[in-house]
């Protein structure tokens, strides 16, 4: 019997943004940025899913590790785009697993400093190829939303072990 690889699928959702990583135990196949400037309505939450399907189908994902947005920027557009990747997602078999800024920062970074940028660099240091993101960071904000995607990728293989 062949053993199936675990690929995981990073998701990190935001009110405009969407970071994306999808990798395995020892790899990062694939990372991006998608950007939904509409404000959140079915269509907005359609074509969402339809990016994070894409990602499931292509890469044959077996789990998503998803940074869940601060309760306090969760409008209930977002809310609604939540439950529906959730309800999609095991409607293909695909657990979650969800993790918020504080779990992951504090995964991630043992110091006192305790911030997204410090997040991007260390994962940035990881992943040497992310470094052209890491630099368009300081242009764009926006742009840590590949790095918390990458982080609850991480996350999630380790708990999906």
């Amino acid at each position: 019997m062949v053993k199936k690889a675990i690929v995981i699928l990073g998701v990190s959702l935001g009110t405009r943004t969407l970071g994306l990583a999808v990798g395995t135990r020892n790899d990062l196949i694939d990372w991006r940025m998608k950007v939904f400037l509409e404000t959140y309505s079915r269509k907005k939450v359609r074509k969402i899913w339809r990016v994070i399907e894409q990602a499931i189908d292509r890469y044959g994902v077996t789990a998503i590790g998803m940074k869940l947005p601060h309760p306090s920027f969760r409008s209930e557009g977002m809310n609604q785009c939540l439950k529906e990747i959730t309800k999609r997602a095991l409607e293909k078999y695909v657990p979650l697993y969800f993790y918020d800024i504080e779990t992951i920062e504090r995964h991630y970074l043992k110091s006192e400093v305790k911030n997204k940028t410090a997040l991007a660099e260390k994962i940035a240091d990881k992943y040497p190829f992310l470094k052209n993101e890491y630099y368009r960071l300081k242009k764009n904000k926006y742009y840590v939303k590949i790095f918390e995607a990458v982080a609850v990728m991480e996350l999630a293989v380790l708990e999906f072990l």
